[in-house]
């Protein structure tokens, strides 16, 4: 006794209309969204070098956080009065 199996034609499998487009848009925005990040996390890390530029950041939020102002200008008179 013998058994037969036929299995038909073998199936091409293409990828759905549009989705390679939405592939490309997506990987597209990633990329952007990375670079924005990593826009962001430079822009952050520019810190005040001296007294002069921690003086300049307080006066640019003093309107905003005046509390945070105040303590960076003391710190600023601090440091001098221990250098002099």
């Amino acid at each position: 006794m013998s058994a037969s199996m036929t299995f038909g034609r073998p199936t091409r499998l293409t990828a759905p209309r549009g989705s390679i487009w939405f592939a490309n848009a997506a990987a597209g925005v990633i990329n952007l969204l990375r670079k924005i990040d990593q826009w962001q996390l430079a822009r952050a890390k520019q810190e005040p070098q001296n007294a002069e530029e921690v003086l300049a950041w307080a006066r640019h939020v003093e309107s905003s956080d005046p509390g945070f102002a105040a303590d960076l200008r003391a710190a600023v008179y601090r440091a001098q009065s221990r250098d002099n």
